[in-house]
């Protein structure tokens, strides 16, 4: 069973490792691919048709073109007419017809083939050229890529450096105000002040009133997916929160990737 996700530890940006070979996120099941082009939303066209998405990865709106456009020629460098090895998180196409996809490559900076083969997300994330996204169809990687996503947030690198990326701390002033006007996903740090519930859900209260502040939604039907943690216990508890921002300043979480405890208490 699934339990909440332990926050990796800062530490300075090094070398990616290689791929493991083995596990859920790993080489296992890939099979090899072309990349023929990188498309306007960081699809990867294969030469045999097939599109693959980087599943787990939120990538600057299109209001940042010229943003986007860095990121899509620093990708397309890399991997345009490269062979990729492609693992399927799925076993359907999603509804737009790509697969949902881990990619890895040799890095670039080897400048051959013959380099052990390192994930393309992880390293756009290391980079601090996308955040991670918790999709349900990337949970296999979520530990990965949050860990990968680490270094470049804690130092503020790359899509991190711009105000509309950063973790947004609930007990700044204004920060409440601030998420209500936000739109799409945001990062969110602070301590939870109060647990509330009701018939169908819990409510991860991060501030003293309730009605004034940030609040983590966890529907019933899903606590099961976050193992075996008691939301009434969690009172005290500082934790970094990602998802897409509700009416309000409200969150709602159904995968443990979307909460991430920072203050060093273990989780069950």
């Amino acid at each position: 069973m699934a339990s909440f996700v332990a926050a990796a530890s800062p530490s300075r940006a090094e070398p990616l490792p290689p791929a493991a070979e083995t596990g859920e996120c790993s080489l296992e099941g890939a099979v090899p691919a072309t990349v023929a082009a990188v498309d306007e939303d960081f699809e990867l066209l294969l030469d045999d048709g097939r599109r693959a998405a980087l599943a787990g990865l939120d990538f600057p709106p299109r209001e940042m073109a010229e943003l986007r456009a860095a990121i899509r020629s620093r990708l397309s460098s890399w991997l345009v007419g490269r062979d990729i090895f492609l693992g399927a998180f799925a076993s359907t196409l999603d509804r737009w017809g790509r697969a949902p996809a881990r990619i890895y490559a040799s890095p670039a900076a080897d400048g051959g083939d013959a380099a052990p083969l390192t994930s393309v997300a992880a390293a756009l994330l290391s980079a601090g050229e996308a955040r991670f996204r918790p999709d349900p169809t990337a949970a296999a990687c979520a530990k990965a890529y949050l860990a990968a996503e680490a270094p470049a947030r804690d130092a503020g690198v790359g899509v991190w450096s711009r105000p509309e990326f950063r973790p947004i701390d609930v007990s700044a002033p204004g920060a409440v105000d601030d998420l209500k006007r936000r739109k799409g996903m945001i990062v969110v740090l602070g301590a939870i002040r109060s647990v509330g519930e009701s018939r169908r859900a819990f409510y991860l209260n991060f501030g003293d009133k309730w009605r004034d502040s940030f609040t983590v939604v966890i529907l019933r039907r899903n606590l099961a997916v976050f193992g075996q943690i008691e939301p009434r216990s969690l009172v005290g508890r500082r934790a970094r929160v990602r998802g897409l921002i509700e009416t309000g300043a409200r969150i709602e979480i159904a995968t443990p990737a979307e909460i991430e405890f920072v203050d060093g208490v273990p989780s069950r």
